[in-house]
């Protein structure tokens, strides 16, 4: 069944205009979801909105949008309201300039859509705007309001329609010093590198998401089955311990065995003629300190 349209509006390059239609373009009903049961009777709990001072249950027509201001002191929001203040840019996704994909940090990519167009009127003009950037193999920024929010999206060419993927703002994102700043700087041998980087190319494909499980639906999936049967659950097994420092090569050594034979010998002689030129450069660079 085709998901509704979660947001429709126009597509707006300078004066050229066309209707169109967002829709998501993940879905989470595959996945496992658990409801909130009484332990004694079994039946589901339901949430109810209820005032935190008096405890009664507040009928959803008395509900309303509060801000709060400072501490204790709140103000209310009707929907109506809001409406007021609903622009003409609400019904508009503006393009504002036009990237390389390759320019855009990963970090900022959140959410995925797809963009369609929103009537039969707007088939040409959504064509020529999603034709002309497959040619030049760039995306385009633009401005939504969705979600009484601003969003930037990322618009871009996908088969005979568009993804339009919101952007993260600036302030969303962490300073990834903090996050590094306890990171030592290690001096890694050439060999090691070397043979690293041989393993890495045994392991060189292409990407292709059918390959991956989500192995913790799977594990979940059959730990209910299995309590439905009455069967014993498996204690999982122990995460692996983290190499030792004395023991990285020989761990990489062994996955390269493992992962298709020895190394060519020609890369092996090159990754010892590294090593040996690595040991010199050590060694002159040690003499020279003692100097």
């Amino acid at each position: 069944m085709t998901p509704r349209a979660i947001w429709k509006g126009y597509l707006r390059l300078s004066l050229v205009n066309c209707a169109v239609e967002l829709f998501p373009a993940v879905t989470e009903v595959n996945k496992t979801h658990f409801h909130k049961l009484n332990r004694e009777t079994g039946h589901r709990l339901r949430m109810r909105m209820v005032d935190e001072e008096t405890g009664e249950e507040v009928p959803a027509e008395d509900q309303v949008k509060g801000y709060e201001i400072r501490k204790g002191e709140t103000v209310q929001v009707e929907d109506e309201e809001l409406d007021t203040i609903a622009l003409e840019v609400s019904h508009v996704m503006e393009i504002t300039e036009f990237v390389p994909r390759e320019e855009i940090d990963p970090l900022y990519f959140e959410r995925p859509y797809f963009l369609a167009p929103g009537d039969d009127a707007s088939q040409e003009a959504f064509a020529v705007l999603r034709e002309a950037m497959r040619r030049k193999k760039i995306g385009a920024l633009a401005t939504l309001i969705m979600h009484e929010r601003d969003h930037i999206v990322l618009v871009e060419p996908r088969d005979k329609g568009m993804t339009a993927t919101v952007l993260r703002s600036p302030e969303e994102l962490r300073d990834a010093k903090e996050i590094f700043a306890g990171i030592k700087n290690k001096k890694i041998t050439g060999e090691l590198v070397d043979v690293a980087e041989m393993l890495i190319e045994r392991k060189m494909g292409k990407f292709d998401p059918a390959k991956f499980k989500d192995r913790y639906e799977e594990a979940l999936k059959a730990l209910l089955k299995a309590k439905h049967a009455g069967r014993k659950i498996k204690a999982p097994k122990s995460p692996p311990m983290p190499a030792t420092p004395s023991s990285i090569l020989d761990a990489l050594k062994k996955s390269l065995a493992e992962s298709g034979g020895r190394a060519h010998p020609r890369r092996q002689r090159g990754a010892r003629a590294h090593a040996r030129r690595s040991s010199r450069h050590r060694a002159r660079h040690t003499a020279k300190k003692r100097a």
